[in-house]
């Protein structure tokens, strides 16, 4: 932002800051890129967020939008925006700097687009390869997802935090969960291969995350996916880590307007219909969609180019 108003930086959220400091920005994520990734130099900026889904929902919102904020902050100031580098810094802010209790699956996902298998090494070494699955393929296994919202949003960090603490005694479920990812992407990569096994996939890992804490299910969603699968779902999960945002279930297209018609009829919360959202996987990951540096605010200092990021 050129130095002009009576504030430095701008951000644009569920609510608007205008504040003179770093330190006075409310929102977590913006208050710590800007303090650890700008320099003492820049007078500050304007960032605004959009989304086409609820936060705290279970589709990794927090991570999609730690990222978008290190992409277009780093494109701004013509920074290495690779992949790794966008995953690995998004990790950090959110475990290190902010101290939540998550994963690192979220933000390499959104970092890096497509379908991968991601590896975690003890040493907290990152590795990241591309599932090799046709086009043809992977539109096949898009045509046999359904997403329905149910209108619960929660706060991950408390059962994520659960989960964690249960982990010396699941040690069973954890291995059973850890050895689907082979099958998973033996699945997808083997054209022979029915793409139903997929769906009975879901449906065993699903099984086994919700044994992990008792904060993962409830009745209603245990209600819920119930009924999709007497209309015809083969399988499915609830996203996230639990207790509500969305449910993601393997359909058969000849089924799917059964499974439709049984989760319309399905109230999470009374007089509140469950939403059918459709969805498509993204390929490219978190990309920027506006680089204009004609637009370069030159006041005497370094250029800033209005940059904008988008992660899906």
């Amino acid at each position: 932002m050129p130095p002009v108003f009576d504030f430095c930086y701008r951000v644009v959220w569920r609510q608007v800051e205008q504040t003179k400091t770093i330190d006075e920005i409310e929102h977590p994520v913006i208050r710590e890129v800007l303090r650890h990734y700008t320099d003492d130099g820049d007078s500050g900026y304007e960032i605004a967020y959009n989304a086409d889904l609820p936060a705290r929902s279970g589709l990794g919102s927090s991570s999609a939008f730690t990222v978008a904020a290190l992409h277009a902050l780093w494109h701004n100031s013509d920074q290495d925006t690779s992949k790794m580098r966008l995953a690995r810094e998004a990790i950090r802010v959110e475990q290190d700097l902010l101290g939540e209790p998550v994963g690192s699956q979220d933000q390499t996902a959104v970092a890096f687009g497509g379908l991968n298998q991601i590896d975690f090494g003890r040493d907290g070494s990152l590795l990241v390869n591309r599932v090799q699955i046709s086009e043809p393929r992977m539109q096949m296994l898009e045509d046999h997802l359904m997403l329905f919202f149910t209108g619960f949003t929660r706060d991950a960090g408390s059962i994520e935090k659960n989960k964690v603490e249960n982990f010396s005694m699941k040690k069973e479920q954890m291995e059973k969960v850890y050895s689907m990812v082979a099958d998973g992407r033996r699945i997808l990569e083997d054209e022979s291969a029915s793409m139903s096994e997929f769906g009975k996939l879901l449906d065993d890992a699903w099984q086994a995350k919700r044994s992990l804490a008792a904060g993962v299910s409830n009745g209603p969603i245990d209600q819920a996916y119930s009924r999709a699968l007497g209309a015809g779902a083969i399988g499915g999960k609830l996203l996230g880590a639990g207790g509500g945002g969305f449910l993601l279930f393997f359909v058969p297209p000849e089924r799917q307007s059964a499974v439709a018609t049984a989760m319309r009829a399905f109230e999470f919360q009374p007089g509140k219909l469950t939403a059918h959202v459709p969805i498509r996987f993204d390929r490219a990951g978190s990309a920027v969609v506006l680089h204009r540096p004609e637009l370069t605010s030159n006041y005497n200092r370094v250029p800033i180019y209005r940059a904008a990021a988008a992660s899906r």
